[in-house]
């Protein structure tokens, strides 16, 4: 059974919050205090944290540093009375959470996903959740950290955001470093597509992964591309 840990000032909220959960048989534990909440995250292990961002003293954006800054990879829901305005969106996606959601929010909705981040993140499995991951390629002393485990890269811990499919290739890139890979293999290993599809689609991709995760625009260090042929991730990096 997933364990949905609950932490949010509101006494009321999180009853109810813990309810819905129960209701759709998932095990749930939940604080109202943000620093009993951060205790029992590292400890209990949590398959998904639903987390407010308005707390006294310690609030969500806080513990999100702190708990992503530790290693842990637990998908986090972020919810929140400030409104849905983009700028609040992209603190909290940029701080670690894995989504936003405004209160009051629909049950359903919140349920659901619930749902899709145990099927993306595979947080239910028991080699997953036991802290920061060991299936970590850290490169240039953590300026880019791709973890298999939470299908996710990170520039010095903070998340890259990146897309399922953005890490997918990246991945794919860095498993088979130092070998050029043409767009037409991309989209066949990475796409799953057999036929012939449309190559661009591979480059767009590219260049949002590298606007995520290169630290110079200018100057590429992790997807290099050879004119012609394709791209690669360098063999040499350590």
């Amino acid at each position: 059974m997933s364990k949905i840990l609950i932490v949010d000032d509101d006494a009321s909220i999180v009853s109810s919050a813990a309810d819905i959960m129960r209701t759709y048989s998932f095990d749930t534990i939940s604080a109202t205090d943000s620093k009993e909440g951060f205790r029992l995250a590292v400890s209990e292990h949590p398959d998904v944290i639903i987390l407010d961002w308005m707390m006294p003293s310690y609030n969500g954006l806080q513990f999100l540093q702190d708990y992503r800054a530790q290693g842990f990879t637990t998908p986090i829901i972020f919810l929140t009375g400030k409104g849905d305005l983009p700028e609040y969106q992209v603190e909290a996606l940029r701080d670690g959470a894995d989504t936003f959601m405004s209160k009051p929010y629909n049950p359903s909705v919140l349920v659901e996903t619930v749902r899709t981040l145990l099927r993306r993140s595979g947080y239910d499995s028991d080699s997953s959740k036991s802290g920061p991951s060991a299936n970590r390629r850290i490169y240039s002393e953590g300026e880019l950290i791709i973890d298999c485990d939470a299908m996710q890269a990170f520039k010095y811990e903070e998340s890259c955001n990146l897309t399922n499919r953005e890490f997918q290739l990246l991945q794919y890139l860095e498993e088979n470093k130092g070998r050029v890979i043409p767009r037409s293999e991309l989209l066949k290993q990475v796409w799953k597509y057999d036929f012939l599809g449309d190559e661009r689609t591979v480059d767009v991709t590219i260049k949002r992964t590298r606007q995520k995760i290169e630290p110079d625009q200018k100057n590429f260090k992790y997807i290099m591309t050879r004119r012609g042929s394709g791209y690669f991730f360098p063999k040499d990096l350590t």
